[in-house]
């Protein structure tokens, strides 16, 4: 029955959030998603492989990413190249440069991107995101990049660690736009679903 509530109340906030319909206060709207917060920090293991919007050079320790916001219809448009929720998680190695040319293929919403903190529950508003290294999210971050629009951003992912990727718009990652992001001290790179 629990199951059953969870996924119901995930499609009748996903719904609300979608169409405009979210609640007025902020803390009723924390109330409606508290089932979502839940299925948004599921780390994703595997292994690792390297789909063709990642390029690594171990040479030149860079990381190239092509990260769409909106790639397909899943989770409304709200997704990462088609992850969402925890499901895949992108690998890169320590001290490596790492770019992200951020693409909004959504076709109706704003979308953001940038490596943040890695957290048990996602606010439906983040007050004043902070990107976990320097240079590492889109500009406008809570306002976001609006379809059609582009970004690049350029990182050093210079401490180990499980962080995320995150759309800050608001209400965005509390609805499932969050996937792992994490920086490996081995030198391993690439993606795992």
């Amino acid at each position: 029955m629990r199951t059953w509530n969870t996924m119901l109340g995930l499609v009748l906030t996903a719904g609300l959030i979608a169409c405009g319909g979210a609640a007025e206060d902020e803390g009723a709207m924390e109330a409606d998603t508290t089932a979502m917060e839940e299925t948004t920090t599921e780390t994703t293991t595997g292994a690792l492989t390297t789909p063709s919007w990642m390029s690594v050079e171990a040479g030149n320790q860079t990381v190239e990413l092509e990260i769409a916001a909106g790639s397909d219809a899943v989770n409304n448009y709200w997704n990462f190249n088609g992850l969402y929720a925890g499901n895949g998680a992108i690998t890169v190695p320590q001290g490596y440069t790492v770019t992200i040319n951020f693409s909004n293929a959504d076709p109706a919403q704003p979308h953001s991107v940038g490596i943040g903190e890695r957290m048990d529950a996602y606010p439906a508003m983040f007050e004043n995101p902070q990107p976990a290294f320097a240079g590492a999210m889109s500009p406008d971050a809570s306002t976001g990049t609006a379809p059609g629009g582009t970004a690049t951003l350029t990182f050093t992912a210079d401490t180990t660690g499980e962080y995320a990727m995150i759309c800050y718009v608001p209400g965005h990652a509390v609805a499932g736009m969050v996937i792992p992001f994490i920086v490996s001290a081995d030198g391993s790179a690439g993606v795992s679903q």
